[in-house]
């Protein structure tokens, strides 16, 4: 921007001189960048105009410095610091707000467990009863689902051979794991009528069934898939013996989850008979949490399920049934009476250390003269009066129909033992009977 200087000298009245001055004059009359200029000090320095030293001048001032790279530096890492100081905190809440949920959910189904279900008329269902089914809980579903669950039904993905036929470890399309059963052939008249029956049934201490499948010529049970495996696995080997994976409070614990799983079935409106309750149908999950399978399917039975079990002999049948039609509530508390004693005693219901082939476990405590005798040798010292008092429940059990406790009564007893020596454990509760997830027989 070109600028015009001119100066102007005189003299008015003597020799007085008028003082020269600087006027910049901005071409394009921009006024607000005189904001720019200041008049110098006495002390800053002057221009010299014709000799004269005393003339202010207007100069430009120096332009503002930058500021150092220093404080840049510190400014971001302050910056970085505050910004992952936050995201900690984020993380924390959002972390401890899942907690509370996760928490709030268990104490909801916990609760919601303990209700009992819609009441269900096991005897007949009418048309309009099964076409209200929500496929919500229980779904058909297709083969070719099944087929890929199972690679193909692989030998590989084969769990057990159970009374229902061979039950395969699957996964399905949205990431469950389950156990599917199937039968082949032999197939049973009425099977979706039952399995929609089944389906209205929930409790905590019930293995849920997820779906089915039927075509010509096989059949198929989908159910929740429980890690841990039946209860028998961790209680004694192939031959029947002790191998002292659980103490006394875990065996408490499965017990009574189981009491209460059969205890719901015989409190539906009719009684739902269990009719092949047996320690290889309780399961476990990976909490330990005990759940009976196999519930309501008495009529698709073609064999006695003799899983976990050393013998052809089935000790679990009540010896007082003259038919398999007269099973009743107290069929299934004689049956829930050997499982007790297997859980004390640790060893199958019928062992290699039986002397007689029809002799059980049922007749060898029943004729004892010493109950400390019969009790799991690897249990505690401290916990064989627990163990006493739950051979003593088990006993009344296997006792005479006329005398055998119901199930709610059996739940009741259970609860009040678990009371009785929960001191005992209570320094360790939450860590009790700790067994790797995963039974060797789920691998």
């Amino acid at each position: 921007m070109a600028e015009a200087l001119i100066t102007f000298k005189g003299s008015l009245g003597g020799p007085q001189q008028l003082g020269c001055s600087i006027v910049k004059y901005p071409c394009q009359m921009q006024w607000p960048c005189l904001d720019c200029y200041k008049l110098k000090d006495p002390g800053g320095v002057t221009t010299k105009i014709d000799g004269n030293n005393d003339i202010p001048t207007l100069t430009p001032l120096p332009e503002t410095q930058d500021r150092k790279p220093g404080g840049r530096r510190s400014s971001a890492i302050i910056g970085s610091v505050i910004a992952a100081i936050v995201v900690v905190v984020i993380l924390v809440t959002v972390y401890i707000c899942l907690m509370r949920v996760k928490k709030s959910l268990r104490q909801t189904s916990e609760v919601a467990s303990s209700m009992p279900s819609p009441t269900v008329e096991m005897g007949r269902v009418n048309t309009q009863h099964v076409t209200a089914f929500s496929p919500q809980n229980t779904r058909q579903l297709t083969i070719l689902e099944l087929e890929q669950a199972t690679q193909n039904f692989s030998r590989n993905n084969i769990i057990v051979e159970g009374g229902f036929g061979v039950v395969y470890k699957g996964l399905l399309q949205d990431g469950s794991i389950v156990a599917i059963k199937r039968r082949l052939f032999a197939l049973t008249k009425d099977f979706v009528l039952n399995v929609k029956q089944i389906a209205h049934i929930h409790h905590i201490h019930l293995v849920k069934l997820i779906g089915y499948y039927e075509d010509s010529h096989q059949q198929l049970l989908v159910y929740e898939y429980l890690p841990n495996g039946n209860v028998g696995s961790h209680l004694y080997d192939s031959e029947g013996l002790p191998v002292g994976r659980l103490n006394l409070w875990r065996r408490l614990s499965i017990a009574l989850g189981a009491s209460k799983g059969v205890e719901h079935l015989h409190s539906l409106v009719p009684p739902l008979v269990h009719t092949n309750f047996r320690t290889s149908n309780v399961l476990l999950d990976e909490n330990f949490t005990a759940k009976v399978s196999d519930y309501g399917f008495c009529k698709l039975q073609t064999q006695v399920d003799q899983a976990g079990s050393s013998s052809n002999v089935d000790c679990f049948l009540d010896p007082e049934l003259s038919f398999p039609q007269n099973f009743s509530e107290k069929s299934d508390v004689y049956s829930f009476g050997v499982f007790l004693l297997e859980l004390i005693c640790g060893c199958d219901a019928h062992n290699k250390n039986m002397l007689h082939p029809d002799e059980n476990i049922a007749f060898q405590v029943k004729n004892s003269v010493d109950l400390d005798r019969v009790v799991d040798m690897t249990l505690g010292y401290k916990e064989k009066h627990g163990a006493r008092r739950i051979l003593m429940l088990a006993l009344q059990c296997v006792d005479a129909t006329c005398r055998r406790p119901s199930m709610a009564q059996i739940v009741l007893e259970l609860e009040r033992i678990q009371r009785e020596i929960a001191p005992m454990y209570s320094q360790f509760n939450d860590e009790i009977g700790a067994v790797t997830l995963g039974s060797e027989l789920f691998q």
